[in-house]
């Protein structure tokens, strides 16, 4: 059993950045659909705003398309709002979609945001995911966004 507990933390994504803007401007950076083209998706993609259709309600649905530079393959992902409490708070189910439109594995994401010296704290999780590779990929892809992130907060400041 403590095994089971043990493999299933193992499989969760853990980032904890810290941003120099304050938690309201790191909030809407997040959570306006206006501001996602500018710093969504690694190194090589673009989420265009038209492809976005977020609802920040709770049991809200979201859909977006990440599209590679280059090739132009698309990926859609898609889930459920479940907790938002501006600006603290933002917890939402997220899903890669399959070639036949079904969803893929379903997996949590929490983004919680702290007040830290004049910046923001924020520790994301997400997980657990069905596989090390498939987390770590993640990883990799988010960390690559939120220093685009960074870097859209310094220009936004």
């Amino acid at each position: 059993m403590g095994e089971l507990a043990s493999e299933g933390s193992d499989l969760m994504l853990v980032i904890v950045r810290e941003f120099r803007a304050p938690i309201g401007v790191v909030w809407t950076a997040l959570t306006d659909p206006d501001q996602a083209p500018q710093w969504w998706g690694p190194r090589g993609f673009h989420v265009p705003r038209e492809s976005i259709d977020a609802d920040l309600e709770v049991g809200g649905l979201y859909r977006a398309c990440m599209i590679q530079e280059g090739t132009g393959e698309e990926f859609w992902w898609s889930g459920v709002r479940t907790d938002v409490e501006p600006p603290h708070l933002f917890v939402f189910t997220h899903a890669w979609d399959k070639p036949d439109g079904t969803r893929g594995f379903e997996t949590e994401v929490t983004i919680r945001l702290e007040e830290v010296d004049g910046g923001t704290q924020m520790t994301f999780t997400q997980g657990p995911f069905d596989s090390a590779a498939s987390r770590d990929r993640h990883g990799e892809g988010w960390r690559e966004s939120f220093d685009r992130l960074a870097n859209h907060l310094s220009v936004a400041a």
